[in-house]
């Protein structure tokens, strides 16, 4: 595979940003994405604590539908995928086996022209906060170096997603571009939740959700706190409800 695809992929997202004049957005890595794999659409769908997998943008024929199957019927690899923390690939939803494992999913998503689906969850640390999903209308496999492209259009999806958490509601910045290694920097953001969820004794989920709600009352990004937390200059204690 050649090593230098990483740099290539965010160059082309980075290059459609430009173009359309407008910061990256989740739209732009699912359109690059579509491009750059031959799919038939991608999408990318967030974990919500109501409804447990939630829309918000996808790319390409056919993909709003198949988000909206998984919505239904709450059940496919975009489901299993953001539910275990595990990219979950298939190559023909047609087969027996994937006839039985998703029982109503999968006829329908061949009736409705999807073949193969590929969907890589969003992790931060351990933190599922969405998933990307492929789909294409024939049957068959990604190549190693499509699977490999497909992780770093997750990772682009995922720092979208991050940043648009570190920046309070209404503040305006100058448009960023991504760059390769830059979701180096959340390992902070992933230690910090880690360490809140000792603190304050709860879970992953429940720490990252007083992370986000003490820099949105403090009116600074989600980094900055996690930094806080991670020198020790700031701790949460207990919910005393």
């Amino acid at each position: 595979m050649d090593r230098q695809r990483p740099t290539a992929v965010w160059a082309a997202i980075n290059a459609r940003a430009r173009v359309d004049g407008k910061p990256v957005s989740l739209d732009t890595v699912c359109l690059i994405c579509e491009q750059t794999l031959r799919a038939q659409g991608v999408s990318v769908a967030l974990n919500d604590r109501l409804m447990g997998y939630e829309p918000v943008c996808a790319s390409g024929s056919g993909a709003y539908g198949l988000m909206d199957l998984h919505v239904m019927l709450g059940e496919g690899p975009g489901c299993d995928a953001l539910a275990g923390d595990r990219p979950v690939l298939v190559g023909d939803l047609a087969e027996d086996g994937m006839q039985r494992r998703w029982p109503m999913f999968a006829p329908a998503a061949v009736q409705a022209g999807v073949r193969a689906s590929f969907a890589f969850p969003l992790l931060l640390g351990a933190i599922s906060v969405g998933v990307l999903e492929i789909s294409r209308a024939g049957a068959g496999w990604l190549t190693p170096q499509e699977s490999a492209d497909a992780l770093v259009f997750a990772d682009a999806a995922l720092l979208v997603q991050v940043q648009q958490l570190a920046t309070p509601d209404g503040a305006v910045g100058e448009p960023k571009e991504l760059r390769w290694g830059a979701a180096e920097r959340w390992a902070e953001v992933h230690q910090a939740t880690g360490m809140v969820a000792v603190q304050s004794r709860t879970d992953l989920s429940t720490a990252f959700a007083r992370l986000r709600a003490h820099a949105f009352a403090d009116e600074r990004s989600l980094l900055e706190v996690a930094r806080d937390v991670v020198a020790r200059q700031l701790r949460f204690e207990p919910d005393s409800v």
